[in-house]
């Protein structure tokens, strides 16, 4: 579990010192096995201006541009000199101030920068999109930064975005340690302090209710004991805003989109795994749409999100439409209900899963995902219904959706919460001290 300083400070005053905090983990059971800096990935990436644009002799959608990176390209006379860069990005215009990345940077997913010839021209460096740096899904174009931005400064220093990770080792008897809102209580168990968490809530509902649209159904009761599901509509699939970027980034979790980003945030703050499909790759029968929740069949073949086709082995965890399969249950969505960039309206399932079952597929396959990590230790079923109104929340107020009435809830045996007596002076003697 990656813990982002930034990120936890919103939640719990913490101490000044990460290396403080670090070995209050490790003295309690928790082992750092690191502390990192995220903004190092922007080592020789500065920001520039765009000196001139000119086509490619060669090319009619790439531009020899000139890039002016101030001292970090000096001419023979010890003075500044631009730079000359290949581009394929249409957004800019001479003068322009952008993000470059220069020979020598490596860039987030282990994109290293070097000098090469695109058509016959050498070309020095990347002038880089959002995306490329990692700061959001947009591949769009490059970077425009605003007209006042200095030319020469390292990014990092730029954007301020300086982060302290820590890299610690989650035991699997602390699946509460699996998510930011956990270590903020086990921060504040350490140190005597009240967590301060905001969770975001769902300013309005509109259309037809939920309930009227999707029914649920589980098929195999030993492979999922909860499953709750919402309909936000009329979403605008885009780019994340660059905190949640950020902080996922510093949760080591590459940005998709917004909808996609959404549930990964939520799950990471939370521990509860989610998924968002796209509702209209669900078959539509009679103006209803079924969720079934099924083990695979011996030989079943399914496509993963990772453009895998895997084959199953018989009880391997399935949800399905009715008929078609449509994700690994607690593992990973499948190829043909995912988030797209025209996707209108959004399914969230919010569900628990089996233990074991999920490990046994997860393993089987070698497929091991954030999700089934947390499934595997097992997640709290009785948040199922709080962070599905999480997540509808945030995508009405990122993604402009609107959330349906209601939620359908599929909870076969409901969980009575136990209730322990306990004798305080047996307590003391056993703790050694009184509590």
């Amino acid at each position: 579990m990656r813990v982002s300083y930034n990120w936890l400070q919103e939640l719990i005053d913490v101490p000044e010192s990460p290396e403080e905090l670090s070995r209050e983990f490790i003295r309690t059971g928790t082992e750092v096995e690191a502390i990192d800096t995220v903004g190092e990935s922007f080592d020789h990436v500065v920001t520039a201006k765009v000196v001139s644009k000119e086509p490619h002799p060669d090319s009619d959608h790439m531009w020899v541009t000139m890039v002016d990176v101030g001292n970090y390209n000096l001419g023979e006379d010890g003075s500044p000199e631009p730079l000359q860069i290949v581009c394929g990005a249409q957004n800019f215009e001479q003068g322009d101030h952008i993000v470059t990345a220069l020979v020598g940077a490596e860039l987030p997913g282990g994109i290293k920068i070097k000098k090469s010839k695109l058509r016959g021209v050498v070309s020095y460096g990347m002038n880089c999109s959002a995306r490329e740096l990692g700061l959001s899904g947009d591949h769009s174009g490059i970077m425009i930064l605003p007209a006042d931005a200095p030319v020469g400064v390292p990014f990092a220093e730029y954007r301020g975005t300086s982060d302290t990770v820590l890299d610690c080792e989650i035991t699997p008897n602390r699946p509460d340690c699996l998510s930011m809102v956990g270590m903020a209580r086990e921060v504040g168990a350490i140190f005597d302090r009240d967590t301060h968490v905001e969770l975001p809530t769902i300013k309005q509902e509109v259309g037809r209710p939920t309930a009227d649209e999707v029914s649920l159904a589980i098929a195999d009761e030993g492979l999922c004991s909860r499953y709750v599901a919402r309909i936000v509509r009329n979403v605008k699939v885009g780019p994340s805003p660059e905190w949640m970027v950020e902080r996922l980034a510093a949760a080591g979790v590459r940005s998709i989109n917004n909808i996609v980003d959404i549930t990964n945030y939520v799950m990471m703050l939370t521990g509860q795994p989610l998924h968002a499909f796209d509702l209209d790759t669900f078959a539509e029968r009679d103006g209803h749409r079924r969720v079934v929740v099924r083990g695979a069949h011996e030989g079943e073949v399914f496509q993963t999100l990772d453009g895998v086709e895997r084959t199953l082995d018989e009880g391997m965890g399935l949800i399905t439409d009715g008929e078609r399969p449509v994700a690994l249950a607690g593992v990973m969505g499948g190829m043909d209900s995912e988030i797209e960039d025209d996707t209108r309206d959004v399914l969230i399932e919010s569900a628990c899963f089996d233990a074991g079952r999920t490990s046994h597929t997860s393993r089987d396959l070698q497929l091991i995902s954030e999700a089934s990590i947390r499934f595997e230790r097992q997640v709290d079923e009785a948040g199922c219904v709080d962070v599905a109104n999480i997540t509808a929340a945030l995508i009405e107020e990122l993604a402009g959706g609107e959330v349906a009435p209601g939620y359908v809830d599929l909870y076969p045996a409901p969980k009575v919460q136990p209730e322990l007596v306990l004798r305080q002076e047996r307590v003391d003697l056993i703790c050694g001290a009184q509590i």
